[in-house]
C-alpha cells in the first residue's frame, strides 16, 4: 500500500492488489504464498522492461507479470533502497 501510495502521489495509476507468489525450488517447489502487489496500467510493461531510461542506464529494468490487463509488481523482497529505485523506474516509464 505504501509503495502504491508513493506512485499515486506522483500521478501514476498505481493500486495495491492482492496477489499470490510461488516459491522457487528447494524444499517448497510450487508452494503458493499469499502476497500483495502494486497494480499498474499494462501500457507500462514495455517501458519498465526496456524503455529509453532503462536503455540509458538511468533506472533499472523492472519486470512484472500481467494479469487482468494490469502489470503486477510484487515488492515483498525489496529493500527500502530498491523500493525507491522501483518508484523512480515507474516514474521514468510514465514520463
Amino acid at each position: 500500500e505504501r509503495l502504491a501510495a508513493r506512485m499515486c502521489s506522483a500521478g501514476i495509476d498505481a493500486r495495491p492488489a492482492p496477489a499470490q507468489a510461488t516459491a522457487g525450488g528447494g524444499a517448497a517447489p510450487g508452494v503458493v504464498l499469499p502476497s500483495a502487489a502494486v497494480s499498474l496500467p499494462q501500457s507500462l510493461a514495455a517501458p519498465l522492461r526496456a524503455g529509453d531510461p532503462v536503455r540509458r542506464g538511468m533506472v533499472p529494468a523492472v519486470i512484472g507479470r500481467t494479469e487482468g490487463g494490469r502489470v503486477l509488481l510484487d515488492p515483498r523482497t525489496l529493500t527500502g533502497e530498491e523500493a525507491k529505485q522501483v518508484v523512480a523506474a515507474v516514474r521514468a516509464a510514465t514520463g
